[in-house]
């Protein structure tokens, strides 16, 4: 129960509560109510201020817990996503443990996952979305970026848009709009006297999450971060996210994003001292566009790969054929598997070289610790 008192002073309001308070003294003894006083004014309450509740004295606060959402005086939801995003960020990294690059559960286990923490994020959206700030949605975006990293296996330095494009994961506060203007549509279904049948409240799901989808891709459009990836995403993106087959592995996640085993991207960390490929002549950057179209190193395993996917090996090209394609998914997978493994193991080889300057010997103990702070943050 939720008791209001509205007075031009907090002294007046103290004694107004106090009063109605003790008429309901017994009926809360019986049902054990728990009263959280709310102080609404701009500004903090005055020092010492409270309320006595059966001789207990409680101390008037800026927010209110209350069906499991924080209230402020502004209702901006603020104080709610900033005791929510370390909830979030705690679950995530729990089940992120659960969740390594190499082996671990399947695609499907990790989507779960997933699903559980966006769950938590998403409650009681249609109360708090109007209030949705762009600070807001960074608290929430946080959690689920890591997420998506795990369900797609990635390195920790892979954009939240490229992450979440990859993992098929619409932004949490598209689906929170999703939410909100569902329940605004069935209620206004419902103050003209209508019931809207499941088929047609599916119907218009469906509606709003293509609308949602729409925004998502205008975002993607003009995303700096993962531009590759997510460029190439941009003209399959819901065949991507509906495909029914193939799942992101080590190694593919790799040349799909650009961060991994690659010159320019050890380079870009501090690992490599120059970008430069170490498999060919040593004039061309190794990227993973270079290691996927042009590498003479896996002209071999290249020729496996166009006899499926075709001569066009741009990332558009090679993810619409993986979209569309079981046997092009497989394919590209095999390749990647195939090449990534041969240059790890040359990069290995590099690292334990007594010739191998400071930068590249691998990381031990101290040394590794020391590295890691060197990476971008997560």
């Amino acid at each position: 129960m939720a008791l209001k008192v509205i007075q031009a002073n907090v002294e007046h309001s103290a004694a107004s509560q106090d009063l109605l308070l003790q008429h309901l003294a017994e009926w809360a003894a019986d049902v054990a109510i728990l009263s959280e006083p709310y102080y609404v004014p701009p500004g903090p309450p005055p020092a010492g201020s409270h309320l006595s509740v059966g001789g207990t004295q409680i101390a008037l606060g800026r927010t209110l817990k209350y069906l499991g959402l924080t209230l402020d005086p502004r209702w901006s939801f603020r104080a709610h996503f900033e005791r929510l995003a370390p909830r979030l960020l705690r679950v995530a990294g729990a089940l992120g443990t659960l969740m390594p690059n190499l082996g671990g559960p399947s695609s499907f286990s990790r989507r779960l996952y997933m699903g559980v923490v966006r769950s938590m994020a998403l409650y009681g959206a249609p109360v708090w979305y109007d209030a949705m700030s762009d600070h807001n949605a960074m608290l929430m975006r946080r959690a689920q970026r890591h997420l998506a990293i795990r369900e797609i296996r990635g390195y920790r330095t892979v954009s939240a848009d490229a992450s979440l494009a990859l993992a098929g994961s619409m932004p949490w506060n598209l689906h929170a709009l999703v939410l909100a203007a569902l329940y605004q549509w069935r209620g206004d279904q419902r103050s003209q006297g209508q019931r809207p049948a499941p088929r047609e409240v599916e119907a218009e799901r469906a509606r709003l999450e293509q609308s949602a989808v729409e925004r998502w891709r205008d975002r993607l459009a003009v995303s700096r971060a993962g531009r590759r990836t997510c460029q190439a995403l941009l003209p399959v993106l819901e065949e991507w996210m509906r495909r029914g087959h193939g799942r992101l592995s080590y190694r593919l996640t790799q040349v799909l994003t650009g961060h991994g085993c690659f010159g320019a991207y050890l380079a870009q960390i501090g690992r490599e001292l120059t970008g430069r490929c170490h498999h060919c002549d040593g004039r061309e950057e190794d990227t993973a566009q270079h290691t996927l179209e042009s590498c003479p190193a896996w002209a071999r395993e290249r020729e496996d790969l166009i006899a499926v996917v075709g001569g066009d090996l741009s990332l558009a090209a090679v993810m619409a054929r993986m979209a569309g394609s079981r046997e092009a998914f497989a394919a590209v997978q095999t390749f990647c598997e195939s090449v990534l493994l041969q240059k790890e193991e040359a990069e290995r080889v590099r690292e334990a070289s007594a010739d191998a300057p400071m930068i590249r010997r691998r990381r031990t103990g101290r040394w590794r610790g020391r590295f890691a702070l060197l990476l971008p943050p997560p």
